[in-house]
C-alpha cells in the first residue's frame, strides 16, 4: 500500500473526510460556478450596456438551460457513481468503459441540438417569451440561438469535469474553469462593449470560452496518468450497465426538469405583475445561479467520496461524510440568506446600477424573500444525493418532483391570491417549498433511520 504523505492525504478510502471534502469542494465549486458564472458575467455586462430587458431574456432562457443541465448531470452523476465504485473496487477497465459510453451519449445529444438550432429557435422562443415586448422577444431569440449552437461544448465541459473529479483530479477542472472565465470576460468586453453585438455577442463569448475549456480538458486528460484516456477512446453505446447508470442518474434529471418547470410556473405567475417583476426575476435568477453553486458543489464533492467508499466497503466513512456536509451546507446557507437580507441593494447595484428606483424597489423585495431558500436548499441537496448514491432511486426521484415542481405549484395557487400576498406570494413560493421539503424529508429519514443509514443498506448498492 502506498505510504507517502501525499497519497495518504488524498486517498479516498483513508484520508480525513473533512480534508477530502474541501479538496473536492473547492474545485467542484469553481467547476459548477462556470455554469452560472458565464451567465453572471454576461448578465453584469449586459445589464450595464444593454439594460434590464437583456437580463429578462436570460431569465426566460433559464428553463432551457436547466433542461440541458438536467440531462448532463444525470449522465455525469450516474456515470460518476459507477466510475468511482469500479475504481474503488479495482475494476479499472469497467471504469474506463463508463467514461466512453457517457461521452458518446452526451456528444450525440449536443450535436443534434446544435444542428437543429435554425429550426427550433423560433418555436422555442414563441413559447418562452409569449406575450413579451418585441425587444424582449428579439433578445430571447439571440440568447437561445447562440446558446443552442454551442450546446455540445457546454455538455462535454460539464461531463468531463465531473469524471475528472471522480478520477481524483478536481484541480484540472478548476484550471479549465478559470481559463474559460478569463476568456469569457475578455470576449464579453470585445463583443458587447467594443463591438455592440449585445445579447448575441455575450452568448458567442460564452460559447467560445467553453470550446477552449474543452480543448484544455482533452489535453489534460491525455497528459495525466489517471484512469481516463482519449488516446484509447472508442465511441460506442454498447453497455451492460445502462439500467444501473440511468437508475443512479435519473433522480438528478428529474430534479433539474422539475426545477425548470418550477421556474416556468413562476415566470407565468409574474406576467400579470408587469415587466418590472419579470426583469426583477431575471436579477434573482442571475444571483441565485451564482449562490446555488455553493450547494451544488457540496453535493458533487460528497459523490466521489461516498461512491468510492461504497465500492471499498467502508460505510462508516459514507455516514461521516454525510454528517459533515449537512452541517457545512446549513451554515453556508444561513450566511447567504443574511447577505441577501442585508445586502440586497448592493447586489442590485452590481448588476443593474442604472435602472429606475421603482425597479430597484421591486428587485430588493424579490431578493430579500427569495433568499430564504438558501437556508434549506443545501441540506436538501446533500440528503437527496445521499439517497441517490445508496440506490434509493424512487424516494430520490419523488423528493425531487415534490421539491422542484409540486410544492411550488401548490404554493403559487395558494399564496398570491387566496392568501392575499400577491407578488410577495410569488417570491415566497420556491423558498417555502425548500423549507417544507427539508422538514418533511428530515423527519421521514430520522423516523426510518434504521433503514436508510444502516451498513447493510449502504453496502447493498455496491456494483
Amino acid at each position: 500500500m502506498p505510504n507517502t504523505e501525499t497519497t495518504s492525504r488524498n486517498d479516498l478510502g483513508t484520508a480525513p473526510v473533512q480534508r477530502l471534502f474541501f479538496r473536492f469542494y473547492v474545485p467542484s465549486l469553481i467547476s459548477m460556478a462556470s455554469i452560472a458564472a458565464h451567465q453572471v458575467i454576461n448578465g453584469i455586462i449586459l445589464g450595464q450596456q444593454v439594460g434590464k430587458e437583456a437580463l429578462g431574456a436570460i431569465g426566460l432562457y433559464t428553463p432551457v438551460l436547466l433542461l440541458f443541465i438536467a440531462f448532463v448531470l444525470s449522465i455525469m452523476i450516474g456515470g460518476g457513481i459507477l466510475f468511482a465504485r469500479h475504481v474503488g473496487g479495482g475494476r479499472l477497465a469497467e471504469a474506463r468503459h463508463v467514461f466512453e459510453v457517457a461521452t458518446t451519449l452526451v456528444l450525440g445529444v449536443g450535436t443534434v441540438a446544435a444542428l437543429s438550432t435554425p429550426w427550433i429557435t423560433g418555436p422555442l422562443v414563441s413559447w418562452l417569451a409569449a406575450g413579451q415586448s418585441p425587444i424582449m422577444v428579439q433578445y430571447t431569440t439571440e440568447c437561445t440561438y447562440w446558446n443552442l449552437l454551442f450546446t455540445p461544448f457546454f455538455l462535454i465541459r460539464v461531463l468531463w469535469g465531473g469524471f475528472l473529479s471522480n478520477d481524483n483530479a478536481p484541480g484540472i477542472t478548476k484550471n479549465a474553469t478559470v481559463l474559460a472565465a478569463i476568456l469569457n470576460i475578455v470576449l464579453d468586453l470585445v463583443l458587447v462593449v467594443v463591438f455592440p453585438y449585445g445579447v448575441a455577442g455575450a452568448a458567442i463569448a460564452t460559447g467560445l470560452a467553453l470550446l477552449v475549456a474543452v480543448v484544455y480538458l482533452a489535453v489534460a486528460i491525455e497528459r495525466r496518468k489517471g484512469h481516463l484516456s482519449l488516446r484509447r477512446f472508442r465511441l460506442g453505446l454498447r453497455f451492460t450497465e445502462w439500467p444501473e447508470l440511468f437508475r443512479l442518474g435519473f433522480p438528478s434529471f428529474v430534479s433539474e426538469v422539475s426545477v425548470a418547470f418550477g421556474f416556468f410556473l413562476i415566470n407565468r405567475s409574474l406576467l400579470p405583475y408587469g415587466a418590472l417583476a419579470v426583469s426583477a426575476f431575471g436579477v434573482v435568477n442571475l444571483l441565485s445561479n451564482l449562490f446555488l453553486r455553493l450547494f451544488t458543489a457540496a453535493m458533487l464533492a460528497i459523490q466521489p467520496i461516498m461512491a468510492y467508499n461504497i465500492g471499498a466497503r467502508q460505510p462508516h466513512r459514507v455516514i461521516e461524510t454525510l454528517r459533515f456536509a449537512l452541517l457545512f451546507t446549513f451554515m453556508v446557507g444561513v450566511g447567504v440568506y443574511l447577505i441577501g437580507f442585508f445586502g440586497s441593494d448592493l447586489l442590485i447595484n452590481i448588476v443593474s446600477a442604472d435602472e429606475s428606483d421603482e425597479f430597484k424597489q421591486v428587485a430588493t423585495r424579490a431578493i430579500m424573500l427569495s433568499f430564504i431558500l438558501f437556508a434549506a436548499t443545501g441540506p436538501n441537496y446533500v440528503l437527496v444525493m445521499y439517497i441517490q448514491i445508496i440506490g434509493q432511486a424512487t424516494l430520490s426521484t419523488l423528493t425531487n418532483v415534490v421539491r422542484g415542481f409540486l410544492l411550488i405549484a401548490l404554493l403559487l395557487l395558494v399564496l398570491p391570491e387566496p392568501l392575499g400576498m400577491h407578488l410577495n406570494g410569488v417570491w415566497l413560493a420556491r423558498p417555502l417549498a425548500e423549507v417544507l421539503l427539508l422538514l418533511g424529508l428530515g423527519l421521514f429519514l430520522w423516523y426510518r433511520r434504521d433503514r436508510f443509514f444502516s451498513d447493510d443498506t449502504i453496502l447493498r448498492t455496491r456494483s
